[in-house]
C-alpha cells in the first residue's frame, strides 16, 4: 500500500524504470590495464600472456631466462595445483617465483594500479559530455550499436 501523507491522503507509488545495461569501453579498458598491472606484479607476465599461457608480442623472444621459469601463467598455476611442477625448476616453488616477482615488480605494479584509475577519472572529466556524446551518437546512428558507449 502507498505511504500516507501528513494530510491523511494516500499518494501513488512511483514506478521504477529500468534502463538497458550498456557496455562501457572505457571501463573495460581501465579494468584490463589494472588487471595487467596486477599480473605483471605477481606473476611477471601481462594479462594476455597470463590467460593464454603463450608468449604474445615482440617481447616473446627475450634472451634472459630462456625457459622463463620466473614468469607464471594461468595454465602453469593450474598445473601446479594439480600436482605438477607448474613450469618451475625442481629446486624452486611457485611461491618463490611470486615472491621474486613482487620484489622486482611490486612497487611499479602498485603505482600503476593507483595511477590508472586516477588517469581514467581525469580523462572522463576532461572528455566530458560535449566530446563523448557526439561519438556515442555516431556509434548509435551509423554503426547501429546501442549497447556500447564510450
Amino acid at each position: 500500500m502507498a505511504r500516507a501523507r501528513k494530510s491523511g491522503r494516500f499518494q501513488k507509488a512511483k514506478r521504477r524504470t529500468s534502463r538497458k545495461k550498456t557496455f562501457n569501453i572505457g571501463k573495460a579498458a581501465e579494468t584490463a590495464l589494472v588487471a595487467s598491472a596486477a599480473t605483471q606484479g605477481l606473476f611477471g607476465t601481462n594479462l594476455a600472456q597470463f590467460l593464454t599461457g603463450k608468449n604474445i608480442g615482440p617481447w616473446s623472444n627475450t634472451s634472459d631466462n630462456k625457459n622463463h621459469s620466473w614468469n607464471l601463467t594461468g595454465p602453469e598455476l593450474i598445473s601446479a595445483l594439480m600436482g605438477g611442477t607448474g613450469g618451475m625448476a625442481s629446486n624452486y616453488s611457485v611461491m618463490s617465483a611470486v615472491k621474486r616477482n613482487i620484489k622486482l615488480n611490486g612497487v611499479s605494479s602498485v603505482i600503476q594500479m593507483i595511477a590508472i584509475p586516477l588517469a581514467f577519472k581525469v580523462g572522463r572529466k576532461v572528455l566530458a559530455k560535449p566530446l563523448i556524446n557526439p561519438l556515442n551518437k555516431v556509434m548509435r546512428n551509423t554503426l547501429g550499436v546501442k549497447e556500447v558507449k564510450l
